[in-house]
């Protein structure tokens, strides 16, 4: 999990879904930009909260605030769409001005390549199993999320089990792996480098407003 997802989750108040869209592979903001309503609705995410994560989306794409996001679309549909939801937003707005600034780039820490990989969930390892054994249908990526999904909730307790029992024991090893490495020199210097630039930002920031 990178920082730069802790910070984008903190300041839309998502934090709380952080850890099930890693788990699910959505480990990057580059891979989040480009996730699909059926994605979300695998995730558990709530409509408002999904709104407002696509609206981040929208705007990293450079979408103007002004522009409304459509109920049904998802995230990548509003991207390809963008043209006419700028003409829209003009429209809407009465100032063809107004809202289309350049957003400004917000500079993010870089990862811990060195902490240990977090560890996949029950879902996470039924639905690499599943997408294994899916791997030769002509099936789209949302066709087979959907599938995933409902196999999921429809799996047999016993077999259920099974995973959530690997995602356990997988869990517990990258706690062990994590204190450890958090005695180590490299978790130091990591922990300062956070330290820094979080200070400097903090000045940047200041000095800007």
């Amino acid at each position: 999990m990178t920082q730069v997802l802790d910070d984008i989750f903190a300041e839309l108040g998502l934090s709380r879904y952080l850890d099930a869209f890693v788990d699910q592979g959505f480990d990057t903001w580059d891979t989040i930009l480009d996730i699909q309503e059926s994605d979300l609705d695998a995730l558990g995410v709530k409509l408002g909260h999904r709104r407002k994560l696509q609206r981040r989306i929208a705007n990293a794409r450079g979408i103007a605030p002004s522009v409304s996001l459509a109920s049904v679309k998802s995230a990548s549909e509003d991207i390809k769409s963008e043209p006419s939801r700028r003409e829209s937003g003009r429209l809407e707005g009465g100032n063809e001005g107004h809202g289309v600034a350049k957003r400004k780039y917000r500079r993010h820490p870089k990862p811990d390549e060195n902490a240990p990989e977090r560890p996949p969930s029950a879902y996470v390892l039924f639905s690499n199993k599943m997408r294994e054994d899916l791997k030769g249908q002509s099936l789209t990526f949302t066709e087979i999320a959907k599938l995933v999904g409902e196999n999921w909730q429809n799996l047999d307790p016993a077999e259920k089990e099974t995973y959530e029992s690997q995602a356990n024991a997988a869990k517990e090893k990258y706690h062990r792996d994590l204190a450890e490495y958090k005695k180590t020199p490299e978790y130091r210097r990591y922990s300062q480098y956070l330290h820094e630039f979080r200070e400097k930002q903090a000045k940047h920031n200041k000095g800007c407003s």
